[in-house]
């Protein structure tokens, strides 16, 4: 086998490392997707039944209330099973106790739970967006959880706030900096303490 030149091996060193580069920049493009922002808000179509679209009842946009009032309780790092139950049991007395006004709720059929789980990252902002907005987290999320901005895209809350609900926070200051001026009454605490 022939010797190396400096040359070639200089060539080679090149090549090398610019298809490093490149596999390097397909796995950070794959592995940290830059999401874009959508435009826009969904209107009243979206929650409409397509037999109620027609061209005289499309200036419409407003809805009769279904309910006077409605609560809407998120409980973020609550096990499920200490208000639900676990394999269709209910939960024991030690865990029902502890909550009798929402158990009762469950009991009489007042009140829905939900069994949300979620997957990595599994820090507060990448959450909420996923809740409220239907957007899936990315571990990118996790370094902006500390820098929460407000949320541009179409979401629930905006959506609640457009139609005149009124809502109360009490929690984690995440939903304060994703929701500025949505809360008539507020009280955030720093998950950090």
């Amino acid at each position: 086998m022939s010797q190396m030149t400096c040359k070639s091996l200089a060539i080679i060193t090149l090549a090398g490392v610019i298809i490093q580069m490149i596999g390097l920049s397909l796995f950070v493009w794959g592995f940290f997707p830059v999401k874009p922002a959508l435009t826009g808000v969904s209107g009243p179509e979206s929650y409409r039944a397509p037999a109620f679209d027609s061209d005289e009842n499309y200036g419409n946009i407003s809805l009769p209330p279904h309910q006077l009032r409605s609560l809407y309780q998120v409980i973020d790092g609550l096990p499920a099973e200490f208000v639900l139950g676990k394999d269709g049991n209910p939960p024991r007395k030690a865990f029902m106790e502890p909550m009798p006004y929402t158990q009762s709720l469950l009991a009489n059929g007042m009140a829905i739970g939900y069994h949300a789980k979620a997957a990595p990252p599994t820090v507060t902002m990448p959450r909420l967006k996923a809740m409220v907005s239907g957007a899936i987290g990315g571990f990118l999320d996790l370094a902006f959880n500390f820098n929460t901005q407000a949320m541009a895209d179409d979401n629930l809350l905006g959506q609640f706030s457009s139609i005149g609900w009124k809502m109360v926070m009490h929690g984690d200051d995440t939903w304060l900096k994703l929701f500025p001026g949505l809360f008539t009454r507020h009280d955030g605490v720093s998950s950090f303490f």
